[in-house]
C-alpha cells in the first residue's frame, strides 16, 4: 500500500473520480429505479476483499455501494490493509464513516483499457494501485480518501468509450454533473490533512453530526428535487 499526502505532483488538480458507501447488504434497486437511476450492471463480486458491489454512473463521477459477503476474507483484508468494511457497514453501531472519496489527475487521461478490462480493473483492483495517507486511514470516522492510477480512471472509460455515457449514464431522472459534497461525520474533528486539504479546495464540505450522512449535488440543484435514501437504511441524500 503505498502512503501519501493527497496533493499533486505535477502541479495539475485533483478531481473526484468515484464515491463508496458500505451498506449492510445489496442495494434495493426498485428504490433507486422508481425514483428514475439505472444501476449500469449486475452486481461485481471483489472475492479477495469478500464484497460485492453496485454501481450508478453520472457524467462527472460514479457512486458505489459495497457490502460484505464473506465476512473472514473481509476480516483478513481489513488486517492486511487497515481497510474494513465489515465495521464501516455497520455504521449505525460503530458510527464510523461508511464512505471512501476516489481521486484522480484532473485531465490526465494516458492509458487504454477495453470495456471488459476496466470493469475487471474495478473489480479486481487491490490496495497496491491505490495512494492512502496513513493519518487518514486510521481515522475512522472520517471518510477514506485516496487517488487512483489513470488506468482505472472513469475520464479513461469516458474517453476510450463515447456510447458507454449514452449507455449507463442516461438516468430518466435527469441527473447529470455532481456539483457538490457534504459529507456528516461523527466525532471526527480536526480533520486529518488529506480531507482538510479537499475541503479547502472545495472539493466537499464536512459537517460534524450524531450520525454519518452523504449528501450529493447534482447539476446545482436545478430541478428543486430530493431523494432520500434513509429510507432504505442507506446514508445517502440526493439534491437535484
Amino acid at each position: 500500500m503505498k502512503t501519501q499526502l493527497l496533493i499533486s505532483t505535477n502541479n495539475s488538480l485533483l478531481e473526484v473520480d468515484h464515491i463508496f458507501i458500505c451498506v449492510n447488504h445489496a442495494p434495493k434497486v426498485d428504490f433507486f429505479e422508481q425514483a428514475g437511476l439505472m444501476f449500469a450492471s449486475p452486481p461485481m463480486q471483489q472475492v479477495e476483499r469478500g464484497t460485492a458491489s453496485q454501481i450508478l454512473f453520472f457524467e462527472n463521477f460514479y457512486l458505489e455501494f459495497i457490502w460484505v459477503e464473506n465476512e473472514v476474507a473481509t476480516e483478513i483484508y481489513a488486517v492486511r490493509t487497515g481497510i474494513d468494511f465489515l465495521r464501516r457497514s455497520h455504521w449505525q453501531q460503530t458510527q464510523i464513516s461508511p464512505f471512501g472519496i476516489a481521486l484522480h489527475q484532473q485531465s490526465r487521461v494516458t492509458s487504454s483499457l477495453d470495456e471488459d478490462e476496466f470493469v475487471r480493473s474495478q473489480s479486481q483492483k487491490t490496495e497496491l494501485q491505490l495512494s492512502f495517507s496513513s493519518d487518514n486511514l486510521v481515522r475512522q470516522t472520517e471518510p477514506i480518501c485516496f487517488v487512483i492510477p489513470d488506468a482505472i480512471a472513469l475520464p479513461t472509460l469516458l474517453k476510450n468509450f463515447p456510447n458507454f455515457q449514452k449507455k449507463f449514464v442516461s438516468h430518466p431522472l435527469k441527473l447529470r454533473k455532481m456539483t457538490g459534497i457534504e459529507a456528516t461525520v461523527a466525532h471526527s474533528y480536526p480533520l486529518t490533512k488529506p480531507l482538510a486539504l479537499l475541503v479547502q479546495n472545495g472539493v466537499v464540505q464536512i459537517e460534524q453530526g450524531i450520525s454519518p450522512c452523504l449528501q450529493l449535488t447534482f447539476d446545482n440543484h436545478i430541478q428543486q428535487g430530493v431523494l432520500d435514501a434513509r429510507a432504505i437504511n442507506i446514508p445517502l441524500f440526493f439534491k437535484f
